[in-house]
């Protein structure tokens, strides 16, 4: 059963404050399927079910540069094998850890994790590096001695021409391939010489029930897979501890880089340190939660799923569209990152970006994808695309939320070609056509290109829909830098386009859109989850809009799990055909269908963003999946994952729906708004530290007796009723219950302090204002508990100070207002 816990501070396996609660997914060490994905900019590791490493990737090279690395002990005075007892995951954003107990009454704590640290330009990146830390504690009334082998497959995935030695200076083991001499990898250990090394070709000796012999401290006739053996020889007294670490550190280039980066991988205890603040540095960043776990949970591994794949390669910042299996990034899944990744590290987002404008084909057009080592592109020949239109919407949202205008500017020349050739592609009809007679990616224009024997090509209304989405914002760019002609020019297309959309591409029988009108000339009228991209991109009128939110919220579309590409009564179903486009449950789409309903049905909103988000911990051995880690799709009936482990392009299209579906913060319209949508169980909302031009936005909304009230620190038009505030003091304030939800928004005359609970039950608390500087104060307390405000006498600094008390009832909200 898997537990989503606040875990206590032990020894320095844990960094964080009762302000700053870290909370983890704690598990039976028999429950995974598979283990963790966790990337640094440099490399990324994949583990196994067991706990252990199966996997170091680089993506400068694109090669596992390292196997397994494993950790396997022998009691010293028997030779027999130690065994474990049952133990525990504990699922990090950063790291995964495993404890367990051996035979001997020593219990393990296991910490794994690739190396980061506050960076501040690309030659501060951290090296490629993974730490394997094990913390022992003998817990028996007894001397254990006991013997410790850790041991890792060196070739990975190269070619099998592998050469290894022990380098002393280094410390370890290093191995690279004969045919490409720059691959290096470097096996040690940390703090200390091994008591014993080898490099052989004898898998058993990790599996033997006998302890290993004495090792040969040389290279012995390894094959083509060579094994290396690190020894550690460990006596513990009743009550003692101690730390064994492993570093396995790569280089692409030469000995000379993997030598001058073994000075810059810090002591274990460092680099676990920094690589916890490098990621809450940017968890703390759009901060959304709501009375509902899931989502709460949702928008914090939404972000620490980005940070996993972000990727420095040779050609710059990127990812990949499968981690640790492919060296290409795709055009459309970069647009839909920058989506939110905006509101986590624009910086990404913009690099990533410009990557697209900087490999555009000559007469416009956007590629399909680059490959990160060396900027080989690709775009099965197709003459229009969606990666175009995407790209375009992306850096239009970018400028919306960073108020980046040098990047607008340097970007729009591309642009502005990208769309007038998409334009130049416009059948008799006025919609955009594509030409392709292929199958597959040489015959789907859009998303689900990978379905064999299938074709969608001619007048996609997902393509239509997103080029009249992006040339209204190429309008807006054009404005923006104040070429007013060429502002009218886009709109005037895009108004015609959206006019074609709705007169060619809507199905009289229905009053819904055609998948395609086809280059044979068929009306395709099958009824998909595609039906979303007019509402998401503003082409269908609002009625029609409404009425495919209530045709894609049919129980025929809906899983536990998310929604099916196709309904399950659809003559083309099958619950794995076509990689799931045909059937599946694809969890991208919950997010798209997430934003598009907020509008008009908050509560189906609020459940696509729950349920997809909590399937992945519900029961991740049956279900393929890992907790807090976005799957891929999943199988249409049983609901277990068949695609990736870790989807790079479901987490921020998640976040992205969070802000600004359900927190409302409306930025695609010429002016900025926030009308947060609240499901019908909602009754508050809160959002912090939500980057935005240059500086954050924090919002609370509430439903009071009179409405829906909506606090913030911008002066940005709300449908509910406002008050604005000069900043948000948050970090100002300490709260009782770690689970609560605590925001602090403050004028110079006044404070208002928000609790909201998500818990199933009523809590009692105790919110306290650390800068109160004057003598007294008038506070005010309002609780759903009772449901309107109760004036105090006035307070004294102290009481303040140390905690003003409330009753917060299951799913409600307190506030207390602090008045000078």
């Amino acid at each position: 059963m898997t537990r989503y816990e606040l875990l206590p501070v032990s020894t320095d396996l844990a960094h964080h404050s009762v302000a700053d609660p870290r909370f983890a997914y704690v598990l039976p060490d028999t429950e995974m399927a598979q283990g963790s994905t966790i990337g640094a900019p440099r490399c990324c590791l994949v583990l196994k079910p067991t706990g252990a490493i199966q996997k170091i990737y680089s993506p400068d090279a694109g090669y596992d540069f390292l196997g397994a690395v494993e950790v396997h002990y022998w009691n010293r005075r028997s030779k027999i094998r130690l065994g474990r007892r049952q133990g525990e995951f504990h699922i990090h954003p950063e790291r995964q850890d495993h404890i367990f107990t051996l035979d001997n009454g020593v219990t393990v704590h296991e910490q794994i994790f690739p190396y980061n640290s506050d960076w501040t330009t690309t030659q501060t990146i951290p090296p490629p590096a993974v730490y394997y830390r094990i913390h022992f504690k003998n817990t028996s009334q007894s001397e254990v001695a006991f013997d410790s082998y850790a041991f890792c497959e060196l070739r990975g995935n190269t070619a099998h021409d592998v050469v290894a030695e022990y380098d002393g200076a280094l410390g370890g083991i290093v191995a690279w391939n004969r045919s490409s001499p720059s691959q290096l990898r470097l096996f040690a250990m940390l703090g200390g010489t091994p008591d014993g090394w080898e490099i052989n070709a004898d898998p058993a000796m990790p599996v033997s029930h006998f302890a290993p012999r004495k090792l040969a401290d040389a290279a012995t006739p390894a094959g083509d897979n060579p094994i290396g053996v690190l020894h550690a020889a460990l006596e513990l007294q009743p009550g003692d501890e101690r730390w064994l670490e492993f570093l396995c550190l790569l280089s692409p280039t030469s000995r000379e880089d993997l030598t001058a980066s073994r000075p810059r991988c810090p002591s274990g205890s460092e680099a676990s340190r920094s690589t916890t603040q490098y990621y809450w540095n940017f968890l703390r960043r759009a901060v959304l939660r709501t009375p509902n776990v899931d989502v709460n949970h949702g928008v914090l591994w939404a972000k620490a799923n980005m940070l996993r794949v972000q990727t420095y390669a040779p050609t710059g910042w990127c990812f990949t569209n499968d981690p640790t299996r492919s060296n290409n990034s795709v055009g459309r899944d970069t647009a839909w990152m920058s989506f939110g990744a905006d509101y986590l590290n624009p910086d990404f987002a913009r690099e990533s970006l410009g990557a697209y404008f900087r490999l555009a084909e000559p007469q416009g057009k956007i590629v399909e994808y680059y490959d990160v080592r060396n900027d080989k592109w690709e775009d099965y020949g197709l003459n229009v695309n969606d990666n175009t239109p995407l790209v375009v919407l992306a850096l239009w949202h970018h400028f919306s939320v960073t108020a980046d205008a040098d990047f607008l500017r340097a970007s729009y020349p591309r642009a502005a070609r990208a769309m007038e050739y998409m334009l130049s592609q416009r059948n008799a009809d006025g919609l955009i056509w594509c030409t392709a007679t292929g199958e597959a990616d040489w015959g789907i224009v859009g998303w689900r290109n990978v379905i064999q024997n299938y074709r969608i090509s001619g007048a996609s209304t997902e393509v239509n829909s997103e080029c009249y989405a992006a040339m209204r914002a190429l309008g807006r760019i054009a404005g923006a830098l104040g070429d007013a002609e060429k502002a009218r020019e886009y709109a005037a297309h895009a108004d015609a386009l959206r006019e074609a959309i709705n007169k060619h591409l809507v199905n009289p029988e229905n009053d819904l859109y055609f998948l395609t009108i086809d280059v044979d000339g068929s009306k395709r009228t099958e009824i998909t989850a595609d039906l979303i991209f007019p509402v998401l991109f503003g082409v269908a009128p609002p009625k029609r809009a409404a009425r495919i939110i209530t045709v894609l919220s049919d129980a025929g579309f809906w899983t536990d799990a998310g929604i099916r590409t196709i309904p399950r009564d659809a003559l083309a179903y099958g619950p794995v055909k076509g990689f799931g486009l045909l059937g599946g449950v694809w969890l991208a789409v919950s997010y798209w269908f997430a934003f598009a309903a907020a509008k008009y049905q908050p509560s189906a909103m609020a459940t696509a963003l729950a349920c997809s988000f909590r399937h992945f911990s519900i029961d991740p051995r049956r279900n393929n999946t890992v907790p807090g880690q976005f799957a891929e799709w999943l199988h249409g009936e049983i609901l277990s994952n068949q695609g990736m482990m870790l989807s790079p392009w479901d987490a921020p299209r998640y976040l992205w729906a969070a802000i600004e579906g359900a927190g409302g913060l409306e930025i695609g319209e010429d002016a900025v708004a926030i009308n947060p949508a609240l499901a019908d169980d909602w009754r508050w909302l809160t959002a912090i530290d939500v980057p935005f031009r240059g500086g954050s936005l924090a919002w609370i909304a509430c439903r009071m007796p009179d409405g829906l009230h909506v606090h913030a620190t911008a002066d940005l038009p709300s449908r509910a009723k406002r008050t604005i505030y000069a900043r948000d003091v948050t970090a100002a304030v300490r709260l009782a219950d770690p689970s609560a939800t605590v925001v602090a928004l403050a004028n110079d005359d006044r404070t208002l302090v928000f609790i909201g609970n998500s818990s199933p039950r009523t809590i009692a608390t105790a919110a306290a204002l650390d800068d109160a500087k004057n003598p007294h104060y008038r506070v005010r307390l309002f609780s759903t508990v009772w449901n309107e405000w109760e004036e105090k006498s006035r307070v004294a600094r102290d009481v303040i100070v140390e905690g003003i008390p409330v009753v917060v009832d299951a799913g409600g909200f307190a506030m207390v207002e602090i008045l000078a």
